[in-house]
């Protein structure tokens, strides 16, 4: 049975596969997303419009919070839009200055 593994047994890669997803995926990810969060946010904000004609408090209620929910959505997807790109820049710095050292280490414990 043949096993495919990306990393080979290594972190050699790591840094180039991250690179590589930020630069192919992430903004197009982003824009889905983005464009997700419009379109519920406009069926919602009509689903609130509709409620309020109607007169219905329960359905007023159930609008109230499905709005929230969206904005509370959109502001992770804006949290995680500046931290994800962060987190990866960290990450490839920390290996590019000490993961060598850190894996030669850990081999040695071992």
């Amino acid at each position: 049975m043949m096993q495919f593994n990306l990393l080979a047994g290594n972190f050699d890669n790591v840094g180039k596969i991250l690179e590589s997803f930020m630069a192919q995926w992430w903004a197009p990810l982003l824009g889905v997303l983005g464009g997700a969060a419009g379109i519920i946010g406009v069926a919602t904000g009509l689903k609130w419009i509709l409620a309020h004609q109607s007169g219905d408090e329960q359905k007023i209620k159930q609008s109230k919070q499905a709005f929230v929910g969206v904005l509370i959505g959109i502001l992770i997807v804006f949290v995680l839009a500046g931290i994800i790109p962060v987190i990866v820049a960290s990450f490839q710095s920390w290996y590019e200055n000490d993961a060598q050292e850190y894996t030669a280490l850990l081999m040695r414990v071992l």
